[in-house]
Protein backbone atom coordinates (compact mmCIF):
# COMPACT_ATOMS: atom_id res chain seq x y z
CA UNK A 1 0.00 0.00 0.00
CA UNK A 2 1.16 3.54 -0.73
CA UNK A 3 0.47 6.29 1.79
CA UNK A 4 0.76 9.84 0.47
CA UNK A 5 1.68 11.91 3.51
CA UNK A 6 1.27 15.64 3.99
CA UNK A 7 2.90 17.54 6.90
CA UNK A 8 1.36 21.04 7.33
CA UNK A 9 -2.12 20.84 8.78
CA UNK A 10 -1.74 17.07 9.14
CA UNK A 11 1.23 16.35 11.41
CA UNK A 12 1.21 19.82 12.94
CA UNK A 13 -1.14 22.81 12.70
CA UNK A 14 -0.84 25.31 9.88
CA UNK A 15 -2.34 28.10 11.96
CA UNK A 16 -2.72 29.14 15.58
CA UNK A 17 -5.95 30.96 16.34
CA UNK A 18 -6.00 33.60 19.06
CA UNK A 19 -9.13 35.17 20.48
CA UNK A 20 -8.89 38.68 21.79
CA UNK A 21 -10.70 42.01 21.75
CA UNK A 22 -13.82 40.32 20.36
CA UNK A 23 -12.16 38.85 17.28
CA UNK A 24 -10.19 35.80 16.17
CA UNK A 25 -6.74 36.22 14.65
CA UNK A 26 -5.01 33.49 12.64
CA UNK A 27 -1.25 33.37 13.01
CA UNK A 28 1.12 31.13 11.10
CA UNK A 29 2.19 28.14 13.18
CA UNK A 30 5.92 28.31 13.94
CA UNK A 31 6.57 24.95 15.57
CA UNK A 32 7.33 22.55 17.03
CA UNK A 33 7.06 20.56 13.82
CA UNK A 34 5.54 17.14 13.19
CA UNK A 35 4.18 16.86 16.74
CA UNK A 36 1.63 14.28 15.55
CA UNK A 37 4.25 12.01 13.94
CA UNK A 38 4.36 9.73 17.03
CA UNK A 39 0.57 9.28 16.76
CA UNK A 40 0.96 8.43 13.06
CA UNK A 41 3.68 5.94 13.95
CA UNK A 42 1.40 4.32 16.51
CA UNK A 43 -1.51 4.01 14.05
CA UNK A 44 0.69 2.68 11.22
CA UNK A 45 2.72 0.27 13.37
CA UNK A 46 0.66 -2.89 12.63
CA UNK A 47 0.87 -2.19 8.89
CA UNK A 48 4.38 -0.72 8.44
CA UNK A 49 5.95 -3.70 6.67
CA UNK A 50 3.31 -3.32 3.94
CA UNK A 51 3.34 0.48 3.62
CA UNK A 52 5.38 2.64 1.28
CA UNK A 53 5.29 6.32 2.24
CA UNK A 54 5.47 9.02 -0.43
CA UNK A 55 5.74 12.52 0.98
CA UNK A 56 3.18 14.80 -0.64
CA UNK A 57 4.11 17.79 1.49
CA UNK A 58 5.72 20.86 0.00
CA UNK A 59 8.44 20.29 2.62
CA UNK A 60 9.93 17.62 0.35
CA UNK A 61 10.33 20.33 -2.28
CA UNK A 62 11.47 23.24 -0.09
CA UNK A 63 13.70 21.25 2.27
CA UNK A 64 14.51 18.28 0.06
CA UNK A 65 13.35 14.70 0.32
CA UNK A 66 16.13 13.54 2.65
CA UNK A 67 15.58 16.36 5.13
CA UNK A 68 11.81 15.81 5.08
CA UNK A 69 12.37 12.08 5.58
CA UNK A 70 14.73 12.57 8.54
CA UNK A 71 12.13 14.68 10.33
CA UNK A 72 9.95 11.57 10.79
CA UNK A 73 10.45 8.90 13.48
CA UNK A 74 12.94 6.27 12.27
CA UNK A 75 10.37 3.54 11.64
CA UNK A 76 8.39 5.89 9.37
CA UNK A 77 11.47 7.39 7.72
CA UNK A 78 12.55 3.89 6.68
CA UNK A 79 9.30 3.48 4.75
CA UNK A 80 9.67 6.74 2.75
CA UNK A 81 10.54 5.98 -0.87
CA UNK A 82 9.88 9.23 -2.70
CA UNK A 83 7.96 12.49 -2.85
CA UNK A 84 5.35 13.72 -5.26
CA UNK A 85 7.75 16.46 -6.42
CA UNK A 86 8.90 15.17 -9.79
CA UNK A 87 10.86 16.92 -12.51
CA UNK A 88 8.55 17.90 -15.35
CA UNK A 89 5.39 17.91 -13.30
CA UNK A 90 2.44 18.84 -15.47
CA UNK A 91 1.30 21.19 -12.76
CA UNK A 92 2.87 22.88 -9.81
CA UNK A 93 0.64 22.20 -6.83
CA UNK A 94 1.60 25.51 -5.34
CA UNK A 95 -0.48 27.10 -8.09
CA UNK A 96 -4.23 27.53 -8.28
CA UNK A 97 -4.20 25.35 -11.41
CA UNK A 98 -3.39 22.17 -9.55
CA UNK A 99 -4.40 20.31 -6.43
CA UNK A 100 -3.03 17.53 -4.25
CA UNK A 101 -5.05 14.82 -5.97
CA UNK A 102 -3.65 15.86 -9.38
CA UNK A 103 -0.10 15.65 -8.03
CA UNK A 104 -0.71 12.20 -6.57
CA UNK A 105 -2.26 11.06 -9.85
CA UNK A 106 0.74 12.45 -11.76
CA UNK A 107 3.16 10.66 -9.41
CA UNK A 108 1.30 7.36 -9.88
CA UNK A 109 1.32 7.77 -13.67
CA UNK A 110 5.05 8.55 -13.74
CA UNK A 111 6.42 6.31 -10.98
CA UNK A 112 3.94 3.42 -10.82
CA UNK A 113 2.07 3.29 -14.14
CA UNK A 114 1.07 -0.36 -13.64
CA UNK A 115 0.29 -0.09 -9.92
CA UNK A 116 -3.09 -1.56 -9.05
CA UNK A 117 -2.67 -1.83 -5.30
CA UNK A 118 -4.31 0.29 -2.65
CA UNK A 119 -3.25 3.82 -1.91
CA UNK A 120 -4.37 6.41 0.59
CA UNK A 121 -3.63 10.10 1.22
CA UNK A 122 -3.44 11.65 4.68
CA UNK A 123 -3.86 15.35 3.99
CA UNK A 124 -5.62 18.49 5.19
CA UNK A 125 -6.15 19.64 1.60
CA UNK A 126 -9.23 18.19 -0.07
CA UNK A 127 -9.52 20.95 -2.69
CA UNK A 128 -11.06 19.55 -5.88
CA UNK A 129 -10.63 15.96 -4.69
CA UNK A 130 -12.90 13.92 -7.00
CA UNK A 131 -16.00 12.51 -5.31
CA UNK A 132 -15.32 9.04 -6.75
CA UNK A 133 -11.85 9.06 -5.14
CA UNK A 134 -12.77 10.38 -1.65
CA UNK A 135 -12.43 6.86 -0.26
CA UNK A 136 -8.67 7.28 -0.80
CA UNK A 137 -8.45 10.41 1.37
CA UNK A 138 -8.25 10.82 5.11
CA UNK A 139 -9.05 14.51 5.42
CA UNK A 140 -7.03 15.67 8.43
CA UNK A 141 -9.23 18.47 9.66
CA UNK A 142 -7.66 19.65 12.90
CA UNK A 143 -4.51 17.55 12.29
CA UNK A 144 -4.00 13.95 13.29
CA UNK A 145 -4.64 15.07 16.88
CA UNK A 146 -8.36 14.85 16.02
CA UNK A 147 -9.70 11.49 17.29
CA UNK A 148 -12.08 11.28 14.31
CA UNK A 149 -9.14 11.59 11.90
CA UNK A 150 -7.25 8.90 13.85
CA UNK A 151 -10.27 6.57 13.71
CA UNK A 152 -10.81 7.16 10.01
CA UNK A 153 -7.15 6.47 9.21
CA UNK A 154 -7.12 3.27 11.28
CA UNK A 155 -10.37 2.07 9.71
CA UNK A 156 -9.22 2.76 6.15
CA UNK A 157 -5.88 1.03 6.75
CA UNK A 158 -7.64 -2.01 8.17
CA UNK A 159 -10.10 -2.07 5.29
CA UNK A 160 -7.47 -1.62 2.59
CA UNK A 161 -4.67 -3.87 3.82
CA UNK A 162 -5.98 -5.62 6.93
CA UNK A 163 -4.02 -6.71 9.97
CA UNK A 164 -1.34 -9.37 9.93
Amino acid sequence: MILFLDYDGTLHPSWIFEVGAGRVTANTYEGPWLVEAPKLQQILEPYLPRIEIVISSMWAYTKGLETARRMLPDSLAERVSDSTWLPGMECDYRSALCNRFDCIKWWLEQRRPDYEGPWLALDDDDDRWPADQRHRLVHALGTLSNPQVQSELAAKLSSMIGAE
